[in-house]
């Protein structure tokens, strides 16, 4: 009955991981990208997909809704995997920025149940010279933890190259139900200045009520 519930419990939340991805990031999917499509969100602008999708899950890109987000994407529509079952699937892009990009995060809820499961997303951070800034790592691997979400913050550039691997192994079950990434921008010159006047605003209100007091 233990057994039962700690191999039921993953199904079920992978199920409704995966039923709360917002149902308006089906109007964009991976083969629309990996076509040549690109988009745009605040001052970063994605481009050049190149998408790989391998193993026991579907290889029709429009099976894998991307939604936009204030500082990124999401990427869903990989199933949950069961009894042996494999998959990975590759994404590259670019991402640039005007202002400089300064920082990258990942968050993905994954799920791995059953001996020998796992389930992981990496990403390779590398600047427009193809020289490596960063690696981002989340992870579940049944009976050794797991770590969903990982950043780094790196040397500004205005161009930046993304390998991203999702990889899945059961065991019982394992499912990426969705993957977040995000990305800093440099502030703009206005944005700095109007944030040092607040401060400055919040400092002389406070100088005048110790005086008062």
């Amino acid at each position: 009955m233990q057994l039962f519930r700690s191999v039921l419990f993953p199904i079920a939340l992978a199920i409704a991981l995966a039923a709360g991805v917002p149902q308006a990031a089906r109007a964009l999917t991976l083969a629309d990208l990996d076509a040549g499509g690109s988009f745009s969100v605040g001052s970063l602008t994605f481009s050049d997909f190149d998408v790989l999708v391998t193993g026991d899950v579907s290889a029709d890109l429009s099976d894998y809704p991307v939604q936009l987000l204030a500082d990124g994407f999401r990427l869903a529509g990989i199933p949950c995997l069961t009894l042996g079952e494999e998959a990975t699937v590759l994404v590259s892009y670019v991402v640039e920025s005007a202002l400089g990009i300064d920082g990258a995060s990942l968050f993905a809820p994954l799920v791995a149940a059953g001996a020998g499961a796992a389930a992981l997303v990496s990403d390779s951070l590398l600047d427009e010279d193809g020289d490596a800034l960063a690696t981002l790592l989340a992870l579940n691997v049944f009976g050794d933890g797991s770590d969903f979400s990982d950043s780094a913050g790196f040397v500004a550039t205005t161009k930046l190259q993304v390998v991203k691997v999702i990889s899945l192994t059961t065991g019982v079950v394992a499912a990426v139900p969705h993957v977040d990434q995000r990305f800093s921008v440099v502030p703009e010159p206005l944005t700095l200045v109007m944030l040092a006047s607040g401060l400055s605003g919040l400092a002389m209100v406070g100088r005048r009520r110790a005086m008062v007091a």
